[in-house]
C-alpha cells in the first residue's frame, strides 16, 4: 500500500502545481491591449468616473455589475488596459480555488487537484481562443462563473455544517450573478435544488427543516439586485436602465431566433468543442457517465450532481442568450466541465472494467488533442511575446499587430486604435468632447481620456436597427451631435458584409451626416479611421 499512496500523493501534488503554474503564466497577458467589448466597458466606466451617468450619458445593454467591477478595478490598479487583464487573472485564480474547494469537500484530494488542473490548464486563453484570448477576457461570464462557484461552495459547505450564514451566502452569490446578466438568475434554482436534494438532516429533525435555509437563500438572492435597483433609483436612471437591460435585450435576443435553429446551432457548437477541446471531450464523457449512473441508481453522487446541475444550467443560460453563440457565452460551462472530467477520471478507478477502459481512452484522446493542436507551442508563443512586450524587448506597434493586424481591411486593429487614441489626446484638450461612428475603436474614449459627445458608444445601437425607439436612429443621434458640436467626429470603416456594417461604412455619404459635417473639415486618416475636426466659428 505504501508505494501506491506515494504515487497518488505525487500525482496530486503535480496536478496542483500545474494549476498554479498555469495561473502564473497568465500574468504576462497584462501586456495585451483591450478587446472590443472590454474597450466599450472601459470607456463607459471612464466616463462614469468623470461624472457621466450609465445608460443616460454612456449607453450599454448590460446590468451595472460589469461596470461596478471595472470601476473598482481601475480605481484599485490604475486606469490602464493591464487592469482588465488583472481582473481576469484574479477571477480565474479564485474560480480555480473554488473548483478545488467544492470538489475537495465532496471527494478526495486527487479528484480536487485534477479538477483544478483541468480548469486552470485547459482554459488558458491563448489555447482556447485566437489572438491570445484577449477578446474573451474579463467579460460578464467571467464573473458570473465566479459568483455561481461561490454559491455552490456555500451550498456544499452548508451540507457539512448547516448555518444561516452559508444559506444566506448561497443565495447572495447566486443573486450577484444577476447583476451581470439577467438570465444568470437561472442558476439560483440549480443551487437550491442541490441543497434540497443533498442536505444532511440532523437526527430527530424532519425534512421540513431545510425550508428555513431555502428561505434565507431566496432572501439573500434579492440583496444585490435590490442594491442595483436602489442605486439606479437614486441616480434617477431606472427608466433608462429598463430600456437598456430589459427592452433592448429582449429585442436583441429574439432576433432571428427559432427553436430549431437555436437547437441546431447549439448542438453544432458543442460538438465542435468536443472534437477539438480536451476539456469539453472529458467533461462530455463525464456527463454521459453521470446520466448513466442516474438511470441505473436513480441518484447521483453529490459531486456529480453539482457538476450536472451547474453545467446543465450553464447550457440553458447559453441557449437563452439567443442565436449569436459567441465564444464568451461558453465560458460558463468550463468550471462544471472540469469537475465532471475529474470525477469521471478518478472515480473510474473504483468502477467496473468498462469504466476504467473508457477513462483510459479519455486520457489518451485528451493527450492526442493537446498534441495535435499544439497546446505547448500556442501557449508559449503568446506568453513569450507578452513577456518580451513587458520588458520592452519588442517594438510596440509590431507587437500590437498581433491583435487584428494593420491595414489589412479586416476591421479591428489594436495598433490603429492606439494610434487613434494618441492622436486624439495630442490634438484635444481634456474637456473636449469627441464622437466615434464605429464599433472596434470604442476604446478611444478610455485611452485618450476624452468624454463622448453622445451616449451611444457603438454605431450598431442606432444604425440598421429595428428597435422601436425613435432615439435609436441615426437622425436622432446626428441632431444631438449638431447641438453638442464635438471637437472631432470620427468614422471607422468596419469592412463587414452585414447590413449594419455596410450602412456604417457608408455613413459619410448619408444626408443627415453630410449636414453634420458642414461644420467640420477632413483632417486626417489613421488606418480605418477618418477624422473630421470642428471648424471654429
Amino acid at each position: 500500500m505504501r508505494p501506491r499512496f506515494t504515487l497518488r500523493t505525487a500525482l496530486t501534488s503535480a496536478l496542483a502545481a500545474s494549476a498554479v503554474l498555469a495561473l502564473v503564466v497568465r500574468c504576462v497577458s497584462i501586456a495585451e491591449p483591450l478587446g472590443i467589448d472590454q474597450s466599450l466597458w472601459a470607456s463607459a466606466v471612464r466616463g462614469m468616473a468623470r461624472g457621466q451617468l450609465l445608460y443616460r450619458d454612456v449607453w450599454e445593454q448590460r446590468p451595472p455589475g460589469i461596470y461596478w467591477v471595472y470601476l473598482a478595478g481601475f480605481r484599485s490598479f490604475g486606469w490602464t488596459a493591464a487592469t482588465v487583464a488583472w481582473l481576469d487573472i484574479l477571477a480565474s485564480a479564485v474560480t480555480t480555488g473554488l473548483v478545488y474547494a467544492i470538489t475537495r469537500r465532496l471527494s478526495d484530494p486527487l479528484c480536487a487537484s485534477l479538477a483544478a488542473a483541468c480548469y486552470a490548464v485547459l482554459t488558458m486563453p491563448a489555447w482556447l481562443y485566437r489572438h491570445g484570448g484577449f477578446l474573451e477576457r474579463s467579460v460578464s461570464e467571467t464573473f458570473i462563473v465566479l459568483c455561481v462557484g461561490m454559491a455552490f461552495w456555500c451550498a456544499v459547505a452548508f451540507r457539512d455544517r448547516p448555518s444561516q450564514v452559508l444559506a444566506l451566502g448561497a443565495g447572495l452569490f447566486a443573486g450577484a450573478a444577476v447583476v451581470f446578466k439577467p438570465n444568470a438568475g437561472l442558476y439560483l434554482p440549480a443551487v437550491l435544488i442541490w441543497m434540497l436534494m443533498y442536505a444532511r438532516q440532523p437526527a430527530g429533525r424532519a425534512a421540513g427543516s431545510v425550508v428555513r435555509p431555502i428561505a434565507l437563500a431566496l432572501a439573500g438572492a434579492c440583496i444585490l439586485p435590490a442594491v442595483a435597483i436602489v442605486w439606479l433609483w437614486r441616480l434617477e436612471l431606472l427608466g433608462d436602465a429598463a430600456v437598456a437591460v430589459i427592452d433592448f435585450n429582449r429585442f436583441y435576443v429574439s432576433q432571428g431566433v427559432t427553436a430549431g435553429g437555436l437547437a441546431l446551432g447549439f448542438s453544432k457548437a458543442v460538438w465542435l468543442r468536443m472534437k477539438t477541446d480536451p476539456l469539453w471531450l472529458a467533461g462530455g464523457i463525464g456527463a454521459i457517465a453521470a446520466l448513466w449512473d442516474l438511470g441505473r441508481n436513480r441518484r447521483l453522487s453529490p459531486i456529480a450532481a453539482v457538476a450536472v446541475l451547474w453545467g446543465g444550467t450553464a447550457a440553458l443560460v447559453i441557449l437563452v442568450n439567443g442565436i449569436r453563440l459567441f465564444n464568451s457565452y461558453f465560458i460558463q460551462a468550463l468550471a462544471p466541465l472540469s469537475i465532471l472530467a475529474a470525477w469521471h477520471l478518478t472515480q473510474a478507478a473504483r468502477g467496473s472494467l468498462i469504466r476504467r477502459v473508457i477513462a483510459g481512452a479519455t486520457v489518451v484522446l485528451m493527450l492526442g488533442l493537446l498534441i495535435q493542436r499544439s497546446y505547448p507551442a500556442r501557449v508559449f508563443e503568446f506568453a513569450r511575446a507578452d513577456f518580451d512586450a513587458l520588458r520592452g524587448g519588442v517594438d510596440r506597434p509590431a507587437y500590437l499587430e498581433r491583435f487584428g493586424g494593420y491595414g489589412n481591411n479586416r476591421g479591428y486593429s489594436a495598433r490603429a486604435n492606439a494610434e487613434l487614441s494618441d492622436y486624439i489626446r495630442a490634438h484635444t484638450a481634456a474637456d473636449d468632447r469627441i464622437f466615434l461612428f464605429g464599433i472596434n475603436g470604442a476604446g478611444v474614449y478610455f485611452h485618450a481620456d476624452r468624454l463622448t459627445a453622445h451616449r451611444f458608444l457603438r454605431v450598431n445601437f442606432f444604425v440598421a436597427t429595428d428597435f422601436p425607439d425613435p432615439r435609436f436612429r441615426l437622425d436622432a443621434v446626428v441632431a444631438d451631435l449638431i447641438v453638442r458640436r464635438p471637437r472631432y467626429v470620427i468614422f471607422e470603416r468596419l469592412h463587414s458584409a452585414s447590413e449594419m456594417g455596410r450602412a456604417a461604412d457608408a455613413l459619410e455619404e448619408d444626408p443627415d451626416v453630410v449636414r453634420l459635417l458642414a461644420s467640420y473639415r477632413l483632417e486626417t486618416r489613421i488606418e480605418d479611421f477618418t477624422l473630421y475636426r470642428l471648424v471654429e466659428p
